[in-house]
């Protein structure tokens, strides 16, 4: 009976071990599938995806079928027969235009490399990534000068393509901090150059970065994309201001006083031009001022860029001021009505027609 009893006690004992040992092995398994879940393939074999926990993208650059085949830009752009050998590919990837207005002749895009996907996932602390980023032009520059550099401070480099096989391309050997959201910004200037007296037209700047250390990442991941700069001018431009009058039948400039008298209100007419994105959203829209003389005409009641209380209306110096919003390429029209003692007044005047429809009316851009 003792002997059997004792029996019983150490089948229990056993496989209490057992279980102890087998749990033992669960959270060791856990451990190391954890740890293990944070290397990454020493080799690359084509087709296979690489280990999730490496992290490495940008704003303008993606991932793209077939680029994984690709060692680096010069091989992207290599030239045979006149054309571009993976002409395909490069057609495929993502293109970028700008959505800011220029501003002093120039559009700078700020394009950045990172080691992360979200503000969750980035790369552990023992994976500094090094890499090459490598920019080129795809096209002729016309009527622009292109640069990139670092950051936002130091020396641009020119790139340049003749369209004859002579390019100029720009590299930069840089390297990602682990263990926290890290990226590195580029600057890419495109600049209006008009000292060839050539209309602009946007070339497309090609970009493409790849992970160069450690080694196990090397081939592992390339992105690539295309920037094109779409030309949007900082400010529209008033292009034709003036009293509809002047393009009457019966109008003589040199008897201007007596045609005046005859009317007994006037239709102020400007127009605005410059480019700006089809979508015509409302941040296209730009202020301008229009300014008469306030002792001679009266603005229609009714006006429709009136506010409420004619809150967009000053008046100051015998001026009547009125700030409105509108696009480029806009024909607007205003009503002036003549105040009291208009006809008087003008005929005592010894201006000439030019300088008193000058003084008279006036438009500017607000800055």
């Amino acid at each position: 009976m003792m002997e059997e009893s004792k029996r019983k006690g150490w089948k229990i004992g056993k496989r209490r071990k057992a279980a102890l040992i087998l749990a033992g092995c669960l959270i060791f398994a856990g451990m190391s599938f954890t740890v293990y879940s944070k290397y990454y393939k020493t080799r690359y074999e084509k087709g296979m995806a690489i280990a999730s926990g490496f992290y490495f993208s940008s704003n303008y650059m993606y991932e793209e079928e077939g680029l994984e085949e690709i060692a680096d830009i010069a091989e992207l752009t290599r030239i045979s027969g006149g054309k571009l050998v993976h002409e395909e590919l490069v057609n495929q990837l993502m293109v970028a235009v700008n959505k800011q207005l220029w501003g002093d002749d120039s559009c700078l895009f700020d394009v950045e490399v990172r080691n992360y996907t979200n503000q969750l996932l980035y790369n552990d602390t023992d994976l500094n990534v090094g890499y090459t980023v490598e920019f080129t032009l795809l096209d002729v520059p016309i009527g622009a000068v292109y640069e990139i550099r670092k950051g936002s401070e130091g020396s641009y480099i020119r790139l340049e393509n003749d369209g004859k096989g002579n390019v100029v391309k720009a590299g930069f050997e840089e390297a990602l901090e682990g263990g926290k959201l890290s990226w590195d910004d580029y600057e890419l200037k495109v600049s209006i150059d008009n000292s060839q007296g050539i209309d602009y037209q946007p070339s497309r700047v090609l970009m493409m970065a790849y992970p160069t250390s450690p080694d196990y990442l090397k081939n592992t991941k390339k992105i690539a994309g295309i920037i094109m700069a779409d030309y949007n001018q900082r400010k529209m431009e008033i292009t034709d201001q003036k009293l509809t009058v002047e393009d009457e039948a019966d109008w003589d400039e040199a008897d201007w006083k007596e045609r005046l008298k005859k009317e007994s209100a006037f239709v102020y007419q400007l127009k605005t031009t410059g480019n700006y994105y089809a979508q015509g959203n409302n941040n296209m829209k730009q202020k301008i001022r229009i300014i008469w003389d306030a002792e001679l005409f009266e603005l229609n009641k009714n006006d429709k860029y009136r506010e409420e209380n004619d809150a967009n209306i000053e008046y100051k110096d015998g001026k009547g001021i009125m700030t409105i919003e509108t696009m480029p390429y806009s024909s607007i029209k205003f009503v002036f009505f003549k105040k009291d003692n208009f006809d008087e007044k003008i005929e005592q005047s010894a201006m000439s027609w030019k300088d008193f429809s000058k003084s008279a009316f006036d438009a500017e851009i607000e800055l």
